[in-house]
């Protein structure tokens, strides 16, 4: 009977640490279900534990994905706005599952024009194209959307930029 005893009060022990480790995670910043669940991997704990755990975090609302997701994407849009795709990539990184990441960018992009968001990042990095020639400058502009998740709107965007540039006299003529 001690052994068992033993066991019980060890998992009970493991529980709380569990826990006490998920919560000290949780208060540095909020996580996606599979970040915390990594972490918890990390330290050793064993899956049962781990998904109880998480099962517990998920009842008292301490993690939510969606709601995670929501307030990333938003963050991000408005910090260091990004397309679709790029987001798409940064919550599948953090564990967040395809449908619910869709639902999210449906939400954050529903009344957004991505081409006008990707016309706005051109414009505040203008001074990267002054005094360059049409080819080069367009060619950044299209590298810059593409890396940022833009797509297909980068090059509408970035020719309408290089025609808002150019008729605002900055038309890739080296400054004087």
């Amino acid at each position: 009977m001690k052994p068992n005893a033993l066991s019980t009060s060890d998992r009970r022990n493991s529980a709380e640490r569990a826990k006490n480790e998920a919560f000290k995670l949780l208060s540095a910043r909020a996580y996606s279900c599979a970040e915390v669940r990594e972490r918890l991997r990390r330290r050793g704990f064993q899956e049962p534990l781990v998904e109880q755990t998480l099962d517990e975090l998920r009842r008292l609302k301490l993690v939510d994905d969606r709601d995670y997701a929501l307030r990333l994407v938003q963050e991000r849009m408005r910090i260091r706005p990004a397309g679709r795709a790029l987001l798409r990539h940064d919550l599948k990184k953090r564990g967040i599952d395809s449908a619910t990441a869709q639902d999210v960018l449906d939400e954050v992009f529903e009344g957004v024009d991505p081409e006008v968001v990707a016309l706005d990042l051109l414009r505040s990095r203008r001074r990267h194209y002054d005094g360059v020639d049409r080819r080069k400058a367009l060619s950044r502009m299209y590298g810059f959307l593409g890396r940022r998740g833009f797509g297909a709107v980068a090059h509408a965007a970035a020719q309408r930029a290089w025609l808002e540039f150019s008729e605002s006299g900055h038309d890739g003529a080296p400054d004087s």
